[in-house]
């Protein structure tokens, strides 16, 4: 081949290349356009964020009433009334409340409360739902009666069941006590007997004590039911235990059934019984020492 045709096929060659090169960069240039014009876009609104964020610095300034302040916020009023921009018409509103001449206000609560009516339900969930709006609304409670509350403890659903009791329990202490009682002691979920054990904490005085059952009546049931029992015993003196079973339970193992046995020696036991009480407390395991010698100091 001669030396001029080499010549000219690498000339040829070198320009597709290029040519090809170019095909292949010319789309990064609409890319490079378009995210320019985006930062130009988000930019736009910077100077108008900037403007409103000085108007309520500039407002924060003025601690005291004065002519500069009355004079500033009286330009702040007449650009509100004439603003037509809701954004605007916000930034503005916080700056006014910068005012010193005028006393601090919220709008919250200026209107009356409105009562909306709940629907009507047909359902127990929906029943069971408007019961407990009514009493959180402080109304009376007229979708299920006491009757139907006390029915509805005894459904096989564990939540129904619950909900119904601690209802019940809101509206009539002297009915839910003993159902409370009872549900207690037939529990074998934690969870379930913790929450039943804080309803019986949450009734009153005067009728926690309807139903109470006796210790043989639980010595069956889980640990976390006697551990209940026994804690809400320690707390509501108006309970009448077995002290000879408290007493036995004592010098059990560390557990929980023991730890709120010994919680509730000082409600249950006097002085009078400090002898027998530290002779339980002999040879306590470490977990169980501290309780002990808690409760034999807090007898009286």
């Amino acid at each position: 081949m001669k030396p001029s045709s080499l010549f000219l096929l690498l000339a040829a060659a070198s320009v597709s290349s290029v040519a090809h090169a170019e095909d292949k960069a010319a789309p990064k240039a609409p890319a490079k356009a378009v995210a320019a014009a985006k930062a130009k876009e988000a930019d736009a609104n910077e100077p108008r964020v900037k403007a409103m964020q000085a108007v309520i610095n500039t407002s924060r300034q003025f601690a005291n009433p004065s002519p500069e302040a009355a004079a500033w916020f009286g330009k702040l009023r007449a650009q509100r009334a004439a603003s037509k921009d809701a954004e605007e018409q916000g930034a503005l509103d916080v700056a006014l409340q910068f005012d010193p001449a005028v006393a601090p206000f919220s709008s919250l609560g200026q209107e009356p409360l409105k009562n909306y009516p709940a629907p009507e339900v047909a359902s127990t969930l929906g029943k069971l739902a408007a019961t407990e709006r009514a009493l959180d609304l402080g109304q009376k409670a007229t979708a299920l009666s006491v009757a139907e509350l006390s029915e509805l403890t005894k459904s096989p659903e564990g939540d129904t069941a619950a909900r119904a009791v601690r209802l019940l329990r809101r509206i009539d202490a002297d009915a839910a006590a003993p159902l409370l009682w009872k549900r207690l002691t037939a529990l074998t979920q934690r969870a379930e007997v913790k929450q039943t054990e804080d309803e019986i904490l949450r009734l009153p005085i005067a009728q926690v004590g309807r139903g109470f059952p006796a210790y043989a009546e639980i010595e069956k049931a889980p640990l976390a039911v006697k551990g209940a029992w026994l804690r809400i015993v320690a707390v509501r003196p108006t309970l009448k235990a077995d002290k000879v079973t408290v007493l036995a339970l004592l010098k059990g193992p560390a557990n929980e059934v023991t730890e709120a046995a010994w919680d509730a020696v000082p409600t249950l036991f006097t002085v009078a019984d400090k002898a027998q009480l530290e002779a339980a407390s002999k040879g306590l395991s470490e977990r169980l020492a501290p309780r002990a010698k808690a409760a034999l100091a807090l007898l009286k």
